[in-house]
């Protein structure tokens, strides 16, 4: 049985609210690692009054995600047209889901856009999306928005102890994830291969190292923009829990600014070498 998803009560009620009376389109915007895929799921399930187990096997519902260049290309949104094309017995609802939206290209959005504005009867198209800026305002002025917050720690501990996780690895999880539960899952998991737990390792390695060290590390992360965005969500995150928690060094506003930074200018085409060694100085 697939696990619902850990939510926060006000996203719990925007989800809600969504399904209640669903627009033709809607972002599910949350950082990578917050477990976005398992929420826009349960959302579909929900939206089609179906088991979230049965969503896969769905006629109705177009799964698209990234390709093997880690992309999603302009012909990804192109073969849609089939999809759409087709009649949906009694009225049922057909279900576009798009993973990690802003892997679109600015071809790919300026396709996709003609089905935002005039969608076929029934059908809603749901995405997902790491950093909503990385849309077209084109594309983000079609849709409503859902922003998925991160759950309280509470929460959190009691959801993944109930899974049967000790509470001290639940506790180191949380502080090498910055409380997102996808990452968190991966973490206690012992997932090694995952991507995300590739990013969280990158990310303490890079919190805990002297300036040159870090730009050491420059060369290699500078090889892959979305790995490279992946770590400084994760750094965000670290940051932001370590400065809830009110024993935080300076060091932390400093890379949570920094990081926030650098991933508006990676999203902007930015030349990556050259953002990551800016940032690494000012670390």
């Amino acid at each position: 049985m697939t696990p619902k998803p850990l939510l926060h009560p006000l996203t719990t009620q925007a989800l809600a609210s969504f399904a209640d009376n669903p627009g033709h389109a809607l972002l599910l915007v949350a950082p990578t690692g917050s477990g976005k895929m398992l929420v826009a799921n349960q959302l579909v399930a929900d939206l089609l009054q179906i088991a979230p187990e049965s969503v896969a096997s769905q006629p109705y519902v177009k799964h698209i995600q990234k390709d093997k260049e880690r992309s999603i290309s302009i012909e990804q949104i192109r073969l849609l047209e089939g999809f759409l094309s087709r009649k949906v017995p009694g009225g049922a609802r057909r279900i576009v889901l798009i993973e990690d939206a802003h892997l679109l290209g600015i071809d790919a959005q300026n396709a996709l856009l003609k089905t935002l504005e005039e969608p076929p009867m029934g059908t809603i198209v749901l995405l997902t999306v790491a950093q909503e800026r990385a849309l077209l305002p084109t594309i983000r002025s079609r849709a409503s928005a859902v922003a998925i917050r991160r759950p309280t720690q509470a929460d959190t501990s009691s959801y993944f102890a109930a899974q049967g996780f000790a509470a001290p690895a639940v506790q180191r999880a949380y502080a090498m994830s910055g409380g997102l539960p996808g990452l968190m899952h991966a973490v206690l998991a012992d997932d090694s291969d995952h991507p995300l737990v590739q990013a969280a390792t990158t990310a303490r390695q890079l919190a805990g190292a002297s300036t040159f060290d870090r730009l050491a590390m420059v060369d290699a992360l500078a090889k892959d923009r979305e790995h490279c965005l992946e770590v400084l969500g994760v750094l965000q995150q670290m940051a932001r829990v370590t400065l809830r928690s009110g024993n935080a060094t300076p060091v932390w506003q400093r890379i949570l600014t920094g990081c926030h930074e650098a991933s508006s200018q990676l999203l902007k085409s930015g030349q990556p070498k050259l953002v990551l060694t800016n940032l690494m100085l000012s670390l």
